[in-house]
């Protein structure tokens, strides 16, 4: 028989599996490890305090549940978009962006019928007007805008009040610009609107405003309505169904977030200011399409610009196509303009080849005009233009350069003030050769006929077989995963990565040349039909149902090109549908079984990245099933798993102390989500948040809330250890109101530096027992330890299944209430800490700054399984820096 001391000087080892208890041969690590560690929160340092309470922010919208997007430019110019379903709402400073009631309106601004109000200022050939359905279309001339413009009146009480104004395109890019001075745009700088819902700010200063809409597209554009936002809170619409919120995938360049979501075209967030947000369509007009059309089916267009019709020899369209890209190689060359205005105005090329009558010109004119038409060449390439001839007059006309066997390159057009009155219709046709243009569906009328807008000229209008669809579309699918690398927008899904032109975010333009072209490659084995996620470590990773690839040039590892990708696969874990995190050069994932985390890392052997699962001593932690990642990084490296039973499994992570420590996050309540901002200025923590559905009254309610600094969970006038709570500061009170949010629940209060003890609300307040001037008032929650066993204490060998008993306990505390920890063998019956300390009573509302006193007596019981357990609870502080436990072991039974 002995007495022996183990000592647990650190407490960031974390949560060990049931399965593990009995590994007394990995000591180092098991041996300072919990069976339960719940709302403590080690620190890699080793102690481990009462988890911060939470602060209440605000709820959802309609208390739905939530997925929310951190928006950050800077470490101090950040947002949280906050998406339940179908909607999207804007956070500033945890406060959402709301516009104030004003008088200003629009006359007809939902284009309901006509576009009375709105003044027309075309000019040249363009044309706006009221289109069939309720909206303004306005068509350009490539040259010439269509332009629209109405002023507002602005009453004196209105004068320096922010306005909201709201912009639906239906049809986009639509420009616009709100000026002091008509055609002025000091309000709001010109600016272009895609496709989508825009919410603009702006605040006169003067009683009139001057709002303009114009467009120079050939195709038609269409503004579905413009108004001036109502009182309250922004709301943006989404095409997100809650059902789909934790498939959206997201990266962020400067102020646009891209959106990819499996089943769903692709979006831009996009922030012109900081209460000047939009979410639009994204639509590149250049691809990525797919291989080329093989069959004989042909497409014709009737025109080569504008809106047209297209024609299929053969049933081809599907109503999943509206929205597709369709691109078209003519047969033959065929470019027009209309010219008008004292600009230098010219159509796009056609390139001329071959010898004799093949080079033969036809040149169109017609319209009525008064000027100069010039017809232009540049030999080889287009760019160095060179005039060739002239005309004033409309008959049409044939011209033959008699350049046998050169490539020439021909334009026509009229130069800088050659036009003086009147528009010229002008073009080229040439019958050899071929011209590609691309085109987007608007309607599928049948099988073979639908409408679309086009993005670039064709070049005739004959059949052709020469056409490639897009890549993207319902009928296609969408992209379900989304990233930034190497100065390329990756979208990935249905086994495919697309990178876009180099540092061209929505160009997929395949004939630009050189290593800044786009890169569409197939991954071409493996259930990869929905990418999980997309990581933009030392090389570009995907995750798939069935394995990790990694995508790589060669073994120096330079940038990806067109001619230099290869795909590898790093990892045959396979992954779950959960965003995978980056932390520095490494990245984690949930593996396919939904309960199980990895780590991603480099490995110089391997020469790529491979997989280490983080879950190892814990496999049940995440057992549940995760349906979120976040990463906090300061004040320590921290994963943050959400999980489906409404808990958190925390893991505090630092490779250098080899520190991977579970523990459990647990409220009265479910967590739902969680979102991380960085800390600014002062604030080195960074700004945690989890959204949390509570039944309060009888009814769910959800809840954005905060986790408090660690700063101010210590004790001293201002303790935070309660969650969705409330602070008060100010003049000494009884009363502290606005906890409406808690109406009915029994909360916890923290006061001038005391517990105050336990209230109920009611009328949305309680009232103290004694009058404070700063005060917290929020829910109770408890934290529990329970150790491993103690078989560590024998000098030789172990003291698994040896009766045993814990005899005495010594602890080492900082920033501890002198009441906030209790001790014993188990959670049933434990002990307060002595309230004796050196020869002296202990007053029971004080806080140890420092507490290290020799060893006390600890109510143990001969056992072969003796434990220690430790438990705190809100409000009161409690910060355990080591812990002795003086172990009597017996050698018989």
């Amino acid at each position: 028989m002995g007495i022996e001391n183990a000592a647990l000087l650190a407490f960031n080892r974390g949560i060990i599996s049931r399965l593990g208890l009995a590994r007394v041969d990995l000591q180092k690590r098991v041996a300072m490890s919990a069976e339960i560690q719940t709302n403590w929160i080690p620190r890699v340092l080793g102690s481990m305090m009462l988890r911060p309470g939470l602060a209440y922010i605000g709820p959802t919208k309609s208390n739905a549940r939530a997925f929310h997007i951190p928006f950050v430019f800077a470490t101090d110019d950040h947002a949280i978009l906050e998406l339940t379903d179908s909607v999207l709402r804007v956070r500033v400073g945890e406060t959402l962006l709301s516009r104030t009631a004003v008088s200003t309106t629009f006359t007809n601004g939902a284009f309901n019928s006509d576009v009375a109000g709105w003044t027309g200022a075309d000019e040249g050939a363009a044309v706006s007007a009221w289109l069939t359905g309720g909206y303004l279309s306005l068509t350009g001339t490539h040259y010439s805008a269509a332009i629209r413009r109405q002023t507002l009146t602005v009453s004196g009480a209105d004068l320096n009040v922010e306005h909201g104004l709201r912009v639906v395109i239906e049809r986009g890019p639509v420009t616009l610009k709100v000026g002091s001075t008509s055609g002025g745009d000091e309000y709001i700088h010109e600016t272009s609107l895609g496709t989508g819902t825009h919410s603009l700010a702006f605040t006169p200063t003067a009683g009139s405003a001057y709002v303009e809409l114009s467009s120079l597209s050939e195709s038609a554009v269409l503004v579905d309505s413009i108004s001036i936002e109502a009182a309250g809170t922004i709301e943006l619409p989404t095409p997100w169904p809650v059902g789909a919120l934790r498939l959206i995938r997201y990266d962020q360049s400067g102020d646009i977030i891209y959106i990819a979501c499996d089943g769903y075209q692709q979006r831009k967030i996009e922030r012109r200011a900081t209460r000047s947000w939009s979410i639009v369509k994204y639509e590149a007009t250049d691809g990525p399409f797919r291989i080329q059309n093989v069959g004989t089916t042909t497409l014709t267009p009737s025109a080569i610009s504008g809106d047209i019709a297209l024609t299929a020899s053969r049933a081809l369209f599907r109503a999943g196509h509206v929205g597709a890209l369709f691109r078209l190689t003519s047969i033959g060359q065929r470019v027009a303009g209309n010219f008008t205005g004292v600009s230098a105005q010219f159509t796009s090329d056609i390139r001329v080849t071959g010898i004799g009558s093949a080079r033969l010109i036809n040149i169109e004119k017609a319209g009525t005009w008064t000027g100069t038409l010039t017809l232009q060449r540049s030999v080889g390439e287009p760019g160095s233009w060179a005039d060739v001839t002239t005309y004033t007059t409309n008959p049409n006309t044939t011209y033959n350069d008699g350049l046998d066997n050169q490539i020439i390159f021909y334009r026509i057009g009229v130069k800088a003030s050659a036009l003086s009155s009147g528009t010229i219709n002008a073009a080229l046709d040439y019958p050899s050769g071929g011209l590609t243009g691309v085109a987007r569906i608007k309607t599928v009328t049948t099988p073979t006929s639908a409408t679309a807008s086009v993005l670039k000229s064709l070049g005739g209008t004959g059949a052709t077989e020469d056409w490639s669809e897009g890549a993207w579309s319902d009928y296609r699918g969408w992209p379900s995963a989304v990233a930034f690398y190497e100065g390329r927008l990756w979208w990935t899904g249905k086994g495919n990565f697309w990178g876009s032109v180099s540092d061209a975010y929505e160009s997929f333009d395949d004939e630009t040349e050189g290593d800044s072209g786009p890169i569409d490659r197939s991954i071409g084995s493996g259930p990869v039909d929905t990418i999980a996620w997309l990581l933009p470590l030392q090389r570009l990773i995907a995750g798939t149902a069935g394995a990790e690839h990694s995508a790589r040039s060669s073994t120096q590892d330079e940038p990806l090109t067109p001619t230099n990708f290869n795909l590898k696969t790093a990892s045959t874990q396979g992954s779950g549908l959960v965003d995978a995190a980056k932390i520095d050069s490494f990245g984690v994932f949930v593996q396919r079984s939904g309960t199980r985390l990895f780590q991603l890392a480099f490995s110089f052997d391997a020469n790529d990245y491979t997989p280490t699962e983080l879950t190892a001593l814990a496999p049940e932690v995440c057992n549940s099933g995760v349906v979120r990642i976040g990463v906090q990084r300061q004040p320590d490296t921290r994963i943050h798993c959400v999980l489906n039973d409404g808990t958190v499994a925390i893991m505090i992570f630092d490779k250098a102390e080899d520190v991977k420590c579970w523990v459990r996050f647990e409220t009265d309540g479910e967590v739902e989500d969680i979102v991380v901002l960085p800390g600014a200025g002062a604030d080195v923590e960074d700004a945690v948040y989890y959204a949390v559905a509570r039944t309060i009254g009888g009814s769910t309610v959800r809840y954005l809330e905060r986790w408090a600094l660690e700063e101010n969970c210590h004790g001293g006038s201002d303790s935070r250890c309660a969650d969705s709570h409330l602070v008060y500061s100010g003049a000494s009170t009884v009363t502290v109101a606005g906890l409406g949010h808690l109406e009915g629940e029994s909360v916890v209060a923290w006061g001038d530096g005391a517990d105050l003890g336990t209230y109920t609300v009611t009328g949305g307040a309680i009232v103290l027992s004694t009058a404070c001037s700063q005060v917290c008032v929020g829910l109770p929650y408890t934290a529990r330890y329970k150790s491993t066993k103690l078989a560590y204490a024998a000098q030789l060998g172990t003291a698994l299944t040896q009766r045993k008993r814990v005899t005495g306990l010594g602890l080492v505390m900082i920033d501890t209430h002198a009441q906030g920890l209790k001790y014993g063998g188990d959670f049933a019956s434990l002990d307060d800490l002595p309230q004796m300390q050196a020869y002296a009573a202990v007053d029971q509302e004080s806080v140890w700054s420092e507490y290290d006193y020799p060893m006390f007596p600890f109510p143990g019981s001969w056992s072969a399984d003796s434990r220690l357990c430790l438990q705190a609870a809100a409000p009161r502080p409690c910060t355990v820096l080591a812990a002795i436990v003086g172990v009597q072991t017996h050698d018989h039974a």
